[in-house]
């Protein structure tokens, strides 16, 4: 995990340059910087929206990943961010975010509360697995009182 991240703080601006520095020999240098600041404008009107959004879930962390990638400068990050901001794929993300969740929380063998939409209730998801022991609750013996002082036994 520790590579990917190196890999992507090195390979993302690269690729931010290159096609940087393509765009610019096609349209000139005007209409690119033009862009970005769009794009920029853009984020930041997506970042208030979602900041401003009740209730505060899945689909509003996804609007503010949006709002940031277009706030930061260059055409992939921008082109990322404006992907993200149709509703299909913020739905498809959800999903495969909340499974990857779900299979992680399951390898803990951890009981989650996840509210359902049928029934408008919270549900109990349990995650079986793992060695089930029974036992009995022994409560701690009550303290002893303090003895009065010069007290002997």
């Amino acid at each position: 995990m520790a590579m990917l991240v190196i890999l992507l703080l090195i390979a993302v601006p690269i690729a931010e340059l290159y096609v940087g520095s393509v765009v610019v020999d096609r349209f000139g240098f005007g209409p690119a910087l033009l862009a970005l600041l769009l794009a920029a404008l853009l984020g930041i009107w997506v970042l208030r929206i979602a900041w401003r959004r009740r209730p505060r879930g899945a689909d509003n962390a996804l609007l503010v990943v949006a709002g940031l990638l277009l706030l930061f400068p260059g055409f992939i990050t921008d082109a990322l961010g404006l992907i993200l901001l149709l509703p299909p794929v913020r739905a498809l993300l959800k999903v495969w975010i909340g499974q990857r969740v779900d299979r992680g929380l399951a390898a803990m063998n951890l009981t989650v509360l996840r509210w359902d939409d049928q029934s408008g209730r919270l549900q109990r998801t349990d995650y079986p697995g793992g060695d089930v022991v029974s036992g009995e609750v022994v409560p701690d013996p009550p303290p002893e009182p303090p003895r009065p002082p010069g007290q002997i036994e």
